[in-house]
């Protein structure tokens, strides 16, 4: 990755003066005056431009003009270099007694009008504006979402986090747990999976549910038996990259995960756990960043399981406790089986008819960051059922241990986002029903 001054364009020389005086990022650069900074007048004003103008497009997430008095722009950060940089590129000077006042409130910036020259303000805001919708629409489109926002969310909040999961999994009967969990994972992010593994005997629904995911949705990374026997991260024998590295921003299916090679587990943890891990083999030297959520599926260590399930989970506990939610799937029956051959000989269903508006859906879900209006009391209880799990479980083959600290959060903010809807009580309590309900699946 380029660093900061190469952004910048700094020629080598002028590179090695900034390093001198210790000046190496946009955020130094941006805060400093052509004096401070000392390339000379038309160098150092052009550095300092482009560094701020950098900043603020990187920072900036949206601009509302709610009249012509106001102005609030929405930012990432609000430390000194971004704010300078934000209110530089909007004309600002002078906040307090110029053209404009300044309040922060958050990660909002709040500008009103100090005198007529707001205007000027309100000018630039607009540009931004439509450069902003511009990049959305861009993101939104590479992103596979063609299908208006509104439509999609109305959509969306008609069937909500049950609808998804009944009508997607409708041909399988049963294992409405299971269901749950990918549901939770696929409405998850790149940058807080919620990574979910299913374990269930050959022949179960298990099986189903994968092959529904693969044909109904895209943006996937379907991973069998073969590759996850040579290496999910890295082939030893060869010295090739395996499949997670390939499946940066993807939703992974891995089939057999009970089958990766020891010497691979290493890498998984770490990938699996924070997207980034070193490979170091004899035939291979790298460091890999690659962010996804994975769905995996594996088999019972004796192929079928036992009076005690705990006991035939066939994988480490510390590559356990990387998965957010696992469950145990439960045989389908011979009702459930002439069930499905019903439905399979019928077929049908929305999410044949519909599935770009559900695979649309799950994309522009994960582009929604819900807020927190659940009271504390319910939060409070909802952290010491979990707490309680760990306590019983940590010791486990179901490892459940300190990762659920991040877990919490992914869970509920994951089924907030299938209805674009806020964490509220009803989602917290839904997400400790569906951990419990997981852990039940081994009792």
């Amino acid at each position: 990755m380029d660093d900061d001054l190469t952004l910048l364009a700094v020629i080598p020389s002028d590179r090695k003066k900034l390093e001198n005086m210790g000046i190496t990022k946009l955020e130094q650069i941006a805060i400093m005056s052509t004096a401070s900074l000392g390339m000379g007048g038309s160098k150092g004003n052009m550095l300092i431009q482009r560094a701020r103008n950098i900043l603020a497009n990187e920072n900036i997430k949206d601009i509302k003009i709610q009249n012509e008095d106001l102005i609030e722009i929405i930012v990432d950060r609000t430390d000194n270099a971004v704010v300078k940089s934000v209110l530089n590129v909007l004309d600002v000077y002078s906040v307090g007694w110029g053209n404009a006042a300044l309040k922060i409130e958050g990660n909002v910036l709040k500008l009103s009008r100090k005198s007529q020259a707001f205007n000027k303000v309100i000018s630039k805001a607009e540009s931004l504006q439509e450069i902003i919708e511009s990049k959305k629409l861009e993101e939104r489109e590479k992103s596979g979402i063609f299908l208006p926002d509104e439509e999609l969310r109305e959509f969306a909040k008609k069937r909500g986090f049950k609808g998804f999961w009944e009508n997607v999994f409708r041909e399988i009967r049963g294992n409405d747990i299971m269901k749950k969990i990918i549901a939770t994972s696929m409405f998850s992010t790149y940058e807080e999976p919620v990574h979910s593994l299913i374990i269930g005997e050959p022949g179960s629904s298990k099986t189903m549910a994968k092959e529904i995911i693969g044909e109904q949705f895209s943006g996937i990374t379907t991973i069998g038996a073969n590759t996850t026997r040579s290496g999910l991260v890295c082939h030893l024998g060869t010295g090739d990259l395996g499949a997670l590295p390939h499946s940066n921003k993807k939703l992974v299916l891995v089939d057999e995960f009970d089958k990766i090679p020891r010497e691979d587990i290493e890498y998984c943890y770490e990938l699996l756990s924070n997207g980034k891990c070193s490979v170091h083999s004899a035939k291979l030297h790298q460091n890999i960043e690659s962010k996804f959520i994975m769905i995996a599926f594996a088999n019972p260590r004796s192929k079928v399981f036992g009076k005690h399930a705990l006991l035939d989970i066939g994988l480490s506990p510390l590559l356990i406790s990387r998965c957010a939610l696992i469950v145990k799937v439960q045989n389908i029956s011979k009702d459930e089986r002439i069930d499905l051959f019903h439905k399979k000989f019928y077929g049908g269903g929305e999410i044949k008819e519909k599935h770009e508006y559900y695979d649309q859906w799950v994309k522009l879900a994960r582009m929604y960051e819900p807020e927190i209006t659940a009271s504390e009391g319910t939060v409070d209880k909802y952290i010491h059922d979990i707490n309680e799990i760990v306590e019983k479980y940590y010791n486990t083959s179901l490892r459940r241990d300190l990762r659920m600290s991040d877990y919490i959060r992914r869970i509920p903010f994951a089924i907030a986002r299938s209805s674009f809807s806020s964490v509220d009580d009803k989602v917290v309590r839904e997400a400790g029903k569906i951990v419990k309900e997981s852990i039940e699946t081994w009792v």
